[in-house]
């Protein structure tokens, strides 16, 4: 059985300035410790968040930049296309015309060229004609 004397109010003293003193010298201490170790953690939270939202941010920049330069890139092709097929129909009207012109010109050199071949077969016939007279009539036309 347990005995009522002053060694157990001496004990419940020693037990209130032991933990009195680890409170001071070792419980408070920690304590503050983790207290500053969890500002510090919200601290890097709140920055953690505020990059995240900025990086989104510059995301969305670099996202709608990109989107903007594939559209006037397609537009840019788009343009260059046209141009190069307007360039291209000019450059065959151009030969087309140029052909046409050289047609022209060889057409008009063949008929001139078959103008000079009548008017020469024209005089050769006559004069074969006048020799083919004399030698199927024996005698020399005049």
């Amino acid at each position: 059985m347990i005995e009522l004397d002053w060694t157990l109010f001496v004990q419940i003293v020693n037990v209130l300035v032991l933990v009195f003193l680890l409170n001071q010298v070792l419980f408070r201490p920690i304590r503050n410790s983790l207290k500053e170790r969890q500002a510090k953690i919200a601290g890097y939270e709140g920055e953690i968040d505020a990059l995240t939202v900025k990086s989104q941010g510059l995301l969305n920049e670099v996202k709608e930049s990109l989107t903007q330069a594939r559209r006037d890139g397609l537009s840019r092709r788009e343009a260059l296309r046209q141009e190069g097929s307007q360039a291209e129909a000019s450059l065959l009207e151009k030969v087309k015309q140029e052909v046409e012109a050289e047609w022209a010109r060889v057409e008009q050199q063949i008929k001139a060229d078959m103008a000079k071949a009548r008017e020469t077969l024209s005089a050769q016939a006559e004069s074969f004609a006048h020799l083919l007279a004399a030698k199927i009539l024996g005698r020399e036309l005049s």
